[in-house]
């Protein structure tokens, strides 16, 4: 496995499937991080949602990233790209909201910069005949 085959598998298994599952078993604990004075039970609910979403995002990457063909994961890497590139945005959002920089704020940020550069450089050499 190549070093961009395995960062999306840590990205898949640790980032989507963990914090996944975090979210939607300890919805409170999750939002704590980000906010710690608590939160009503309707924005909670709203986290678990949060949480299937990203199981969604794991289980693609777990069926692509098997695959010998790159050409069913080269539309998926570019939609988390896409992703990356919203969640920036919404971090951005975010940050004018509480403009504070602690860890969760700062590793949140620092992944997806990361994942965002990954992918930007996976799918530039994927398009040179590189990879």
């Amino acid at each position: 496995m190549n070093f961009f085959k395995a960062v999306f598998l840590f990205e898949a298994i640790a980032i989507n499937a963990g914090v996944g599952i975090f979210c939607f078993f300890f919805p409170a604990g999750f939002v704590e991080q980000f906010y710690p004075g608590g939160v009503a039970a309707i924005p909670l609910e709203l986290t678990r949602w949060y949480g299937v979403l990203l199981w969604v995002l794991a289980y693609a990457m777990f069926r692509v990233l098997p695959m010998r063909d790159d050409r069913v994961l080269a539309p998926v890497v570019e939609a988390l790209l896409f992703g990356d590139l919203a969640h920036l945005a919404a971090t951005w959002l975010f940050f004018q909201a509480r403009p504070i920089w602690d860890f969760p704020f700062v590793f949140m940020l620092g992944m997806s910069c990361f994942l965002a550069a990954t992918r930007t450089v996976w799918l530039a050499q994927r398009q040179r005949g590189q990879i």
